[in-house]
Protein backbone atom coordinates (compact mmCIF):
# COMPACT_ATOMS: atom_id res chain seq x y z
CA UNK A 1 0.00 0.00 0.00
CA UNK A 2 1.35 3.66 -0.85
CA UNK A 3 0.83 6.61 0.79
CA UNK A 4 0.61 10.03 -0.47
CA UNK A 5 2.77 12.26 1.27
CA UNK A 6 2.52 16.42 1.37
CA UNK A 7 -0.46 18.46 1.13
CA UNK A 8 -2.80 18.02 -1.50
CA UNK A 9 -6.55 19.81 -2.48
CA UNK A 10 -9.30 18.16 -1.35
CA UNK A 11 -12.53 17.47 -3.45
CA UNK A 12 -15.46 18.27 -1.81
CA UNK A 13 -18.69 17.55 -3.78
CA UNK A 14 -22.38 16.77 -2.55
CA UNK A 15 -21.16 16.37 0.98
CA UNK A 16 -18.25 13.75 0.12
CA UNK A 17 -14.65 13.82 0.52
CA UNK A 18 -13.80 12.67 -3.13
CA UNK A 19 -9.63 10.89 -3.59
CA UNK A 20 -7.13 13.75 -4.09
CA UNK A 21 -5.12 11.33 -5.98
CA UNK A 22 -7.72 9.57 -8.67
CA UNK A 23 -10.45 12.60 -7.79
CA UNK A 24 -13.12 9.84 -8.68
CA UNK A 25 -13.42 7.60 -5.33
CA UNK A 26 -15.29 8.37 -2.71
CA UNK A 27 -13.44 8.42 0.72
CA UNK A 28 -15.59 10.11 3.61
CA UNK A 29 -19.67 11.58 3.91
CA UNK A 30 -19.11 14.87 5.69
CA UNK A 31 -21.88 17.54 7.14
CA UNK A 32 -21.21 21.12 7.09
CA UNK A 33 -19.66 21.18 10.62
CA UNK A 34 -17.69 17.89 10.01
CA UNK A 35 -13.68 18.08 11.23
CA UNK A 36 -11.43 15.74 10.69
CA UNK A 37 -7.78 15.80 11.86
CA UNK A 38 -5.47 13.28 10.55
CA UNK A 39 -7.74 10.22 9.63
CA UNK A 40 -5.75 8.06 6.91
CA UNK A 41 -8.71 6.73 4.35
CA UNK A 42 -7.86 4.55 1.05
CA UNK A 43 -9.44 4.80 -1.63
CA UNK A 44 -10.93 2.03 -2.92
CA UNK A 45 -10.70 2.97 -6.69
CA UNK A 46 -6.74 3.41 -7.25
CA UNK A 47 -5.58 2.06 -3.21
CA UNK A 48 -4.01 4.68 -2.57
CA UNK A 49 -4.11 5.87 1.25
CA UNK A 50 -4.67 9.56 1.62
CA UNK A 51 -4.57 11.52 4.96
CA UNK A 52 -7.47 13.70 5.67
CA UNK A 53 -7.62 16.96 7.56
CA UNK A 54 -11.00 18.97 7.38
CA UNK A 55 -10.60 22.52 9.94
CA UNK A 56 -13.29 23.80 12.13
CA UNK A 57 -15.90 25.84 10.22
CA UNK A 58 -15.29 29.49 10.25
CA UNK A 59 -17.95 30.88 13.18
CA UNK A 60 -21.03 32.97 11.92
CA UNK A 61 -20.39 36.50 12.91
CA UNK A 62 -23.12 37.60 14.79
CA UNK A 63 -22.85 41.42 14.73
CA UNK A 64 -25.21 42.73 12.48
CA UNK A 65 -24.56 46.00 10.25
CA UNK A 66 -26.73 49.13 10.60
Amino acid sequence: MQTSKGHVKLIVKDGWVYCPICGKGKLLKIQSDTTVRNLPRKCKRCGQESIVNIPAPEPESTATSA
